[in-house]
């Protein structure tokens, strides 16, 4: 048995000496003391934890950003809003300016007439005064008062109408 005990022991320090020699470990470095792993599988390894790392942060990047994002997202619909309502109280102005630009236009039309026929009434009323003067002496004094009398009574229905 002692025999045999020593021949493990003996099989044994020689398997452990002769690992260090082994060209595939490690043999440089703080490694070389408690590895047994070789470099290309330390490599491996760490590719393989490398892209599962990778994969692990695409899956969950979508629900990160989405809860960093969340708040600008709400500012973004809040200023969306506002923009919507400012649009829509820009078109309702537009549409009053051109409202009042075609009253104001219709109007300035109406007064245009106006002007014209007051124009030609003040160049007859002128024409007639004329002749007036000019004949004042031949014109009966019943036609004078009489035409007296209609203008005061066109003044005053002119005074009446635009008060």
């Amino acid at each position: 048995m002692n025999k045999i005990t020593t021949s493990i022991i003996l099989i044994s320090a020689l398997l452990m000496g002769s690992c260090s020699t082994m060209s595939f470990l490690p043999t440089e470095g703080g490694a070389a003391k408690f590895n047994l792993a070789t470099v290309s599988y330390v490599q491996a390894q760490a590719e393989a934890q490398k892209a599962d790392l990778i994969e692990n942060l695409a899956s969950n990047m979508s629900g990160v950003l989405d809860s960093l994002l969340r708040e600008d997202r709400a500012e973004l619909m809040a200023l969306s809003a506002q923009l919507d309502s400012l649009d829509a109280a820009l078109l309702a102005f537009s549409t009053q300016i051109d409202s009042s630009e075609l009253r104001t236009e219709q109007s300035l039309m109406t007064m245009s007439k106006e002007l014209t026929t007051v124009k030609t009434n003040a160049s007859s009323t002128r024409m007639v005064i004329r002749r007036i003067n000019d004949d004042i002496e031949n014109l009966p004094k019943k036609a004078l008062e009489t035409f007296n009398e209609a203008i005061n009574e066109y003044l005053t229905k002119d005074a009446a109408v635009t008060e």
